[in-house]
């Protein structure tokens, strides 16, 4: 977790988990119980005095059965957006003081997408498990990197390489050597989409 003076976007993340645990039927000791973290952290986020790690929004987003993209500040709505380098929230990955820190390029809710950019070290903390639902596209700009896959094989990375895996798979990143890596990761969610049913009297 983050501990920074209240802003817009710590007051927009809490303002969204009350309303999705409310929602929810859920008290802020339910939610705390589920999500493994304190009664306090989810108090401290609600009110926006606490910004959580992406590990921990990920947390009470699955506990909540919502999107993550749902609980960050939004975009503007429009069909061609333009997220400049001087936009996005700097977000820690982990909450341990090493964690490695991101840049959230975009959480938008209604497509269900979010990117982020990350640039890291070989001290900075990456060694998280994250589980969640939808698929990951994670491009590789500089550096070298290790994702291990709980029951499979590591994958190693090199600048230029994208790797596509299922976020349902169980995974973690590591950086190889001594040169920080600089990457892109694209997060998608899967929609349920119904068949169209033909109308009456059509033969097609």
């Amino acid at each position: 977790m983050v501990k920074d003076p209240v802003d817009s976007t710590g007051l927009a993340i809490g303002a969204a988990v009350r309303s999705a645990r409310s929602d929810a039927g859920l008290s802020t000791r339910a939610l705390a119980t589920k999500c493994e973290i304190s009664q306090a952290l989810v108090s401290q986020i609600e009110r926006g005095v606490t910004a959580p790690s992406l590990a921990t929004l990920y947390r009470i987003a699955k506990a909540l059965e919502v999107s993550p993209s749902s609980l960050l500040p939004a975009p503007d709505v429009d069909d061609v957006l333009v997220v400049s380098s001087t936009e996005g929230n700097f977000v820690a990955s982990g909450d341990k003081p090493t964690s490695a820190i991101g840049r959230v390029v975009l959480a938008d809710r209604r497509r269900d997408l979010e990117i982020y950019e990350y640039r890291a070290g070989p001290a900075d903390d990456l060694d998280i498990w994250f589980e969640h639902p939808g698929d990951k596209v994670l491009f590789l700009l500089e550096g070298a990197l290790r994702v291990d896959f709980k029951g499979r094989p590591s994958r190693q990375l090199r600048a230029g390489d994208c790797l596509v895996h299922s976020g349902e798979v169980p995974h973690r990143w590591q950086v190889e050597g001594t040169v920080p890596i600089h990457l892109l990761l694209v997060i998608t969610r899967h929609h349920d989409t119904k068949p169209t049913e033909p109308a009456l009297g059509d033969d097609s």
